[in-house]
């Protein structure tokens, strides 16, 4: 079907060395771009009509999938959404777009939105969802962490990007299941409010309102079918999520992290109080885990009060420490264990190889460290103001 196996300049002169080989292409800046499996995507753009539909490759570049045009009225039509997810340990993007049918007639005629939903597995296999979506809005999946959950709207471009309708409409939500590739209404759980779907688990939570008898402060509770917990409600937030569990905040201070499957607690080596935190990355499009979710790059703080940060294999539970001293601060992990990243200054690019080798190598210059990796070495850079580069590195 084609191939995209074409570069440009500053490619080049900004490509770490491993990644300087003539297999590269790009996508035209800011319509989205993912790297899932052994496959990448990205949302193409006919400089001619404007028309946008999504592409898919092989980490060769050769094209397996193109969407089909909805054929829509320009400027009429809203950015697509590109997402990464994740469900049930396997990898899967979606595309969606909606906006005014160029020719009279077509879809629910003229002047009627017309929309459509994609997901695409990592074999490449698409699958168009068959309702009718074009009543919902997209919310964004989190960097691959959170199922493509959608509100409803009336339909009309506006309600892309204004106040969706209320929760009391009917089908307020519905959550994408990649699997089937359908739409799914909120699974109901008595007394509780969902949350999110993530890894394909339905996180729920109890309403605000309730208070510990003892320290008269706000608790809640919050878990799955399966099993919840309770947590220190507080106004600025005790829920956060990784790929695979979340965590909570408790009443003396102390965090409990748990697996979403199991409810099982997850301890991480020294980390004062219980608290781990998933570190903030510093490139565009970056991400704290791997695209496969099983690696995590997290930081946290000893009895002590030294802040270092980690590689966590969630599958295995082996924790390696990146030495705080090497000023090494990571940005990107993959699927392989492969950690990239750079100085504090921002001067050099650095590496290192989880878990066997641990101790940062730099790069001088200025080279760009790839927003993400799949296990393959299939690399994505993204650029602030250029486009979007994949490429795979010099064996």
């Amino acid at each position: 079907m084609g191939s995209y196996q074409t570069g440009f300049s500053y490619a080049t002169g900004a490509l770490p060395e491993r990644w300087l080989s003539r297999t590269g292409w790009y996508a035209s800046k800011g319509q989205g771009a993912e790297v899932f499996g052994d496959l990448a995507a990205f949302v193409d753009r006919d400089t001619t009509t404007n028309d946008r539909t999504l592409v898919v490759t092989t980490s060769g570049g050769d094209v397996l999938y193109r969407s089909p045009s909805l054929g829509l009225q320009q400027p009429q039509a809203v950015e697509p959404v590109l997402d990464r997810v994740r469900q049930n340990g396997r990898e899967f993007v979606t595309f969606f777009q909606i906006g005014l049918p160029a020719q009279p007639g077509t879809g629910g005629g003229t002047g009627t939105p017309v929309a459509q939903l994609i997901v695409v597995d990592e074999t490449g296999a698409a699958s168009v969802v068959d309702d009718d979506v074009s009543h919902y809005r997209p919310r964004s999946t989190q960097d691959g962490g959170r199922a493509l959950s959608f509100t409803s709207t009336d339909g009309s471009l506006e309600a892309q990007s204004g106040v969706a309708a209320g929760p009391d409409a009917l089908d307020f939500m519905r959550v994408l299941d990649a699997e089937t590739a359908q739409l799914e209404r909120i699974p109901d759980l008595e007394g509780q409010q969902w949350l999110a779907r993530i890894d394909g688990v339905d996180v729920y939570r109890a309403p605000r309102g309730a208070t510990d008898p003892t320290t008269g402060q706000p608790v809640a509770i919050a878990g799955t079918r399966e099993w919840s917990t309770t947590f220190h409600d507080h106004p600025s937030g005790s829920l956060t999520f990784g790929p695979t569990f979340m965590s909570t905040r408790q009443l003396d201070g102390t965090c409990e992290i748990l697996d979403l499957r199991t409810g099982e607690p997850l301890i991480f080596e020294g980390a004062a109080r219980g608290c781990a935190h998933p570190i903030s990355v510093r490139v565009p499009s970056g991400s704290a885990s791997s695209p496969n979710g099983e690696l995590l790059l997290m930081h946290w703080s000893d009895e002590q009060g030294v802040d270092a940060q980690w590689v966590v294999d969630l599958t295995t539970g082996e924790q390696k420490k990146i030495d705080p001293a090497s000023g090494f601060l990571p940005s990107t992990v993959s699927d392989a264990g492969d950690v990239y990243g750079g100085d504090a200054a921002g001067d050099r690019t650095g590496y290192l190889r989880f878990p066997d080798q641990m101790q940062p190598r730099f790069a001088d210059g200025g080279r760009d460290p790839p927003a993400v990796i799949n296990g393959q070495g299939l690399a994505m850079f993204a650029y602030e103001d250029l486009p979007t580069y994949f490429a795979v590195p010099v064996p």
